[in-house]
């Protein structure tokens, strides 16, 4: 008799605390979805108004929640604006991954990237985001979103470097980098145009300094060559 309760007593006990675990993993579920849901809306809202013209009392009823409950996933404004702007700036950084590594051989240099930033920025939301952003960043968040914008130009300048070097052209480490820092350049001309007027002035733009990097790389590969003999 004895034995039977304990094991019927142990039996209550793993699943009680079986249903504290799945009520803990529920909770966890919801608050990631609602924080999803968050991130989602207060990044259309500040893609639209920046950072000062944003309310969180709008962005948590675009949401479905009061205000209040909006503190339970973000600790303030500042900390939902970052968050939204590490999204985006992941995501952006994905994008350049995706196009240099797929990227025709026989297209010049960093091609792929230009054109497709080009191409999204009036139809994606986060990119406008991103890109308002880094330079027109809160004075107050400006050294953390100038260290991550940092970044992803760094990640820009070793993956053009990487494809200089698949497209054939010898260079030097130094050469390599100088062009490596003119194609970053050229990409943060490239974004001032579009944040500051059209996609159409910057493919514009873009046309002109492709045929000048491409001729330059091509002028400079064969410049070494000649030193080598």
């Amino acid at each position: 008799m004895y034995s039977e309760l304990s094991i019927t007593s142990g039996h209550r006990g793993y699943i009680k605390e079986s249903l504290k675990r799945e009520l803990k993993e529920n909770d966890m579920s919801a608050r990631s979805t609602t924080s999803s849901r968050i991130l989602d809306a207060a990044e259309a809202h500040f893609a639209e108004r920046g950072y000062d013209g944003s309310s969180l009392a709008e962005i948590a009823a675009a949401v479905g929640i009061k205000k209040a409950s909006l503190y339970a996933h973000f600790a303030n404004k500042d900390a939902l604006f970052m968050d939204v702007f590490r999204k985006a700036l992941a995501y952006e950084r994905e994008a350049a991954a995706r196009c240099f590594k797929h990227e025709p051989t026989e297209n010049g240099p960093g091609s792929s990237y230009a054109e497709d930033l080009i191409k999204r920025y009036d139809s994606t939301q986060q990119l406008r985001f991103l890109l308002r952003t880094s330079y027109m960043p809160p004075e107050k968040l400006k050294v953390s979103i100038d260290e991550g914008h940092e970044r992803y130009l760094d990640q820009l300048c070793e993956a053009f470097e990487a494809r200089v070097r698949l497209w054939g052209a010898s260079l030097s480490k130094a050469t390599l980098q100088q062009y490596g820092q003119a194609y970053v350049g050229i990409i943060d001309s490239l974004q001032v145009k579009l944040v500051y007027t059209d996609c159409e002035q910057a493919a514009m733009r873009w046309a002109v300094m492709q045929q000048m990097l491409n001729a330059a790389l091509q002028q400079a590969a064969s410049q070494e060559v000649s030193h080598e003999r």
